[in-house]
Formats: C-alpha cells, structure tokens, sequence
C-alpha cells in the first residue's frame, strides 16, 4: 500500500524505501516537557546520509493486534490510518471492531453519500506489499468538514472617502457582482444544487419545539458510538500506527494505536458548562467484559462507575454522568475481565463531530511525571498553561519544574511544594514561554504516587479574526499532553552475550505530518545530556533542556535513534504557516523549507511500540 496524500518528504538526499531508526533500552518513566524555538545544532556537521541504517528483531516477530481509537465520530469525518513496522516481514490485515473485512473499499473518497461511508471496511487483504515498510490507510467519512467563512469586514475606513472614489469602488462591486452571477449561471443544475448543499443553513425548525435538556443532548447522541478499527500483524517485528483526523479550528489530531491493556490513566478535562469527555471502551475478546471507571476531581471525593462491554462492541460513557461540574478530571480506568483498550476525548458540549479532540493516556501513578515537550502557541506575554495533578492513593505533596531550552529546570514562583489531597485532583495554573520548547516536570516529594496531564491553549489558525466559541475558555479549548516515557541509549557492552558493536535497542518510528499541517519533533533531557539521530541527522540536547527539530513539510516519517539518554520525545502537530513548500518533490530540502506549526493540535509522545522485542543495530553508516 502506497501512502495516502500529495508527495512526501524526507530530511534529505536518502535512498529510496522507508528510513527506521533505533532508540536504547527503554525506561518508561514518566516525565513532561515544552518545545522551544531554532533548530538545535547538529553534531557533527548534521549532512544526511547517504544510506539507511539497518536494523533487525532481537526476538522472532511476533503477532500482535492494535486498537486504533475513533476519532471520526462513527464513521462522521473522515480520517486516516499510518502504520510501519520494522523491515517487511509478516502480514498487517484491518477489520472495524465487531465488523468483518471487505473486499477492495480501503480506499474510498470521503466524498461518498453517507450510507456508503457508514457500510465501508477496510480492504480484506495485506495492508503492506512485500517491500513495503510503512503504509497508510484512508478511511471515509459522511460528512466534509465546514467551510470556514471569512470575517465579517471592517468598513470604518470607507467613511472617510470623498465621494468620487466611494463611487469607483460602488462600481467595481457591482461588477464583480455580475461576474459571479455569470459564473453560477454557466454551472450545470447538479453543480448548483452541490453547492447550494454546501452554502445553504441547515433547517432547524424541528428543534424550536425541543426543550433546552433536548437541544443540548443531540450533540451528545450524535456522536456517542464509536467505531474503532484493530490492525493485526502476523509475524511482524514493531509495528506501530495511529490515526489522524482533521480536527477543528487549531489542525489535526492524532492518537495512538495501542494493544489491549488492564488499566489506563487519563489527566485533564472538566465537565463543567462548555465541557463533555466522552470515555470509550472497546472489548476484542469473546468474552462479556467489565470495566470500572474512577474519577477523581478537585475537592470531592472519587466517584467511579462500572460498565460492561459486549464481545466485539464499542461503548461509551460521559465522564460528567459519573463527576458533574469538575473543574478538572482523571480517570482511571481498569478492566475486571476481557480485553479492552479505552481511549477519551475531549469536546465541547456545543460542538460538532470534527471538534473531538484525543486525550492521549498518561503515565500510571509514579514518583516523577515529565510532561510533553511542547510549544505554546505565539501571543503576548508568557503562555497559561492547567497543570491536572492527582494523588489516586495518600496524600501527597509535588514540586513542579519546567523545563526549556535556556537553562536547567526550575519551580515558578510557589511550584516548589503544592499539597496534593489524597483521592482527589488539583489544577495548577503553570506559565510557559511561547514559540519556545518546554516542558513540565512533576516530582512526588514523599512516598504517594501521583498522576499528572498538562492542558495548553491550541492557538487559533488566524488570531486575528478567529473568535472564541461562546461559552468556551479563553484561547480556545485545550490540547492535553500526557506523560512521556524516557528512552534511553543501550549499555555500551550491547549486554550479557551481545557483541559490543550490536547493542539491543527499542525501535520507535516518527510517524508521517499530514498533507495540511505542519510538525516538529520536540526532545527535552531532564539529566544528563542526550544525543539522538533522526534520519541521519545528529542533535544534540543539552542536560535539563528541551529542543525542538522541525520536520520538512509532508515529512513522510522515518525513525529515530537514542546515542546517549535519557530523553523524552513528542511530535508536535498544529496548522501550518506560510508554506515554502517547493512544487517539486525532488527538489533541494533547504528550498522546501520547514514550516513551523502556528498552533498546538496535537502532542503525540512516541514510545518503542514492543519494548520487550528491541531492534538489533546491523549497520549504520552514519556512525563515526
């Protein structure tokens, strides 16, 4: 399967196939970070190499299956699946969950009626061919995301013109005028009646005889069923993947495709006005399963609920049904029987499908919580971020530090020592720098774990004339960031009964940046200084900073390799700039230029997707 989208981009001159990359033995510790501006300095000179740096499993493949969250809405908006896997070993099939395959329909336009979007499967056969390494999967939706439309015009200008131009502009109007009538005249009836589809204000006469209770929950209903789609790989070494969505105003989102697993943990969202996560959960066994769901909020006590999960369904839950009016949540949530994956989004009550945003699932309770790196949209003064602590067990007491590229880390004023009660969140507001990679590290100052996630403002693509929806916050709704893994280098023995020159090392693939956005790679070294490779390139993070690299526009994906540890990784995605794109796919990267996000859409921390089968270095010929 070819990948979905306009040309691709990689760092440089490559050649051809699928660029992976390495990371070392993994330490999953929990740890938070914030993106800063430049690019770093290569080390050495950072000139791309020639050929690609060759890797094999050090455990036989395995088969495994992923559950890739839905983020179209049931089938509402389309989306799109990216998966790679190491080398091209083995078989990646897709199935809808409860749903069989079908034959040929993996690659349907978005554009088809409704019926045809709510019956389409994915295609029955490999996802990958025989040489292919990475791949994507285009999945339609029912609906097209709304045309923006444009801001109302400032005409305060106009007052103070003589007469005579204000004549001249009153005919260049009418003008135009007649040249667009002209133009909608010379359309065929089926092109107008498409576009009055488009244009026209939906009939909303239905609804003036529903109560407020009524209006405000066919929001909810619309999109309360979930449509997931799991990926099974046979025989295949690290396969990973996830799923991207237009998302609203601020640009993509994406989340991870991730296997079952007992429990899951996410920080962040309120359910109060304006507010209403959605709590999904998916069962692949043959068996009924049951989950019990547990919120913990600021000053009350935890509430929790239990759900059961039919063999092969999806369902899903209102985390203001079990904690109404939180300022903040965190849910826990943990299976009692069958195998299931959950996922949460967060979106506001009075939104459309496309508002769903992903709230990636953070770090099981643990001593230290290292959150992002990000970057805070561009503005004024220093950017206002909600910092979700819980202590899920005894009380508890945290420093918060931050984490940038100008120093190491430290506590804002009054971050030094914040109580925690135990069973219960609080929200900190935290101060970030803008346009700058951050990061923010939480720290238990006693014996009680605790959980953390990290909400920040998305931005708006034009802050000129994009308005706050009513009801919702300053800045717009937040783009929530979990706890990121530490990746560390391997020993330099390679381990009990492996050569030196072949370490074992966790393989993590930097997924693709989609066609209409805009992305960057973001590294913060909370210790000791880390040196990474990314697709040839070598970058350097200084102890107790964080850097961010950007990725080419249309960045294809590629890999990333740990020479030195820890550090935490993200791939920032957000709406792009002005592109210096250039037309062609061939040319020279110095004029395609990198484009820099210009709003937060999404945080993706990235993991080795099997950290107990690593990768085995073979040959990497931009060594020395």
């Amino acid at each position: 399967m070819r990948p979905a989208g306009g040309p691709a981009r990689r760092w440089g001159a490559t050649s051809g196939g699928l660029g992976f990359a390495v990371v070392g033995t993994a330490a999953i510790a929990a740890a938070a970070v914030l993106m800063p501006g430049g690019r770093p300095g290569p080390v050495p000179a950072g000139e791309p190499v020639s050929a690609q740096t060759a890797y094999r499993t050090g455990l036989p493949p395995t088969s495994r299956a992923l559950v890739c969250p839905d983020l179209g809405a049931a089938g509402r908006v389309a989306n799109r699946v990216d998966l790679a896997r190491l080398g091209t070993a083995g078989r990646v099939t897709a199935a809808l969950v409860g749903a069989g395959a079908d034959s040929g329909q993996g690659h349907r336009s978005s554009g088809q009626a409704d019926g045809a979007a709510a019956h389409w499967r994915p295609p029955s056969g490999p996802l990958l061919g025989p040489d292919e390494s990475r791949g994507a999967l285009a999945v339609p939706g029912a609906q097209e995301p709304p045309i923006a439309l444009p801001a109302a015009p400032d005409l305060s200008t106009l007052a103070g013109l003589p007469a005579d131009q204000l004549d001249k502009l009153s005919a260049l109007k009418a003008r135009s005028d007649q040249s667009a009538l002209e133009a909608l005249a010379a359309l065929s009836p089926a092109d107008r009646a498409g576009l009055a589809a488009r244009v026209a204000p939906p009939d909303l006469s239905a609804l003036a005889g529903l109560s407020a209770t009524d209006r405000a929950g066919l929001t909810r209903l619309a999109v309360s069923a979930g449509r997931p789609m799991v990926l099974r790989g046979s025989a295949v070494s690290q396969l990973s993947a996830t799923v991207t969505a237009p998302g609203g105003g601020s640009g993509p989102v994406r989340a991870a495709c991730a296997p079952t697993g007992g429990t899951a943990w996410f920080a962040g969202p309120a359910t109060g006005a304006g507010h209403d996560p959605l709590l999904f959960a998916t069962n692949l066994g043959s068996q009924p399963a049951r989950i019990t769901v547990r919120v913990l909020t600021p000053g009350q006590a935890p509430a929790s609920t239990e759900l059961a999960v039919a063999p092969g369904a999806t369902v899903s839950h209102r985390i203001a049904a079990v904690a109404p009016e939180a300022a903040a949540t965190v849910v826990d949530v943990e299976a009692r029987a069958g195998r299931v994956r959950s996922w949460l989004v967060d979106r506001p009550s009075n939104g459309v499908a496309w508002d769903l945003a992903p709230v990636p699932d953070t770090a099981a309770p643990g001593g230290r919580v290292l959150l992002g790196p990000v970057v805070a949209p561009s503005g004024a003064g220093g950017a206002t971020t909600e910092l979700v602590v819980a202590a899920p067990g005894a009380d508890a007491r945290v420093r918060v530090r931050v984490v940038t590229n100008s120093g190491h880390p430290v506590s804002p004023a009054g971050l030094d020592d914040i109580a925690v009660p135990g069973g219960e969140a609080v929200a900190i507001p935290v101060t970030l720098p803008r346009a700058e990679a951050a990061a923010v590290l939480v720290d238990a100052l006693g014996p009680a774990p605790v959980v953390a996630g990290l909400g920040l403002a998305a931005g708006a693509v034009d802050p000129d004339t994009s308005a706050t929806p009513a009801g919702g916050p300053a800045g717009g709704y937040p783009t929530w960031v979990s706890g990121t893994p530490l990746l560390a280098a391997a020993p330099a023995d390679g381990g009990p009964d492996r050569p030196a020159d072949r370490p074992p090392v966790p393989y993590v693939d930097v997924p693709p940046v989609p066609a209409d956005g805009a992305g960057a790679l973001l590294l913060a070294a909370p210790a000791g200084t880390a040196t990474v490779r990314v697709d040839g390139y070598t970058v350097s993070v200084p102890a107790g900073r964080a850097v961010r690299v950007p990725l080419p526009a249309r960045y294809a994906g590629g890999g990333l390799t740990v020479l030195a540890g820890p550090v935490a990784v993200t791939e920032l995605l957000g709406a792009a700039g002005k592109s210096t794109a250039a037309p062609d796919p061939k040319a020279d990267p110095a004029a395609l230029g990198d484009p820099t996000p210009t709003t937060v859409s999404s945080v993706l921390p990235l993991a080795p997707p099997d950290p107990i089968g690593p990768a085995v270095l073979v040959d990497d010929p931009a060594a020395g």
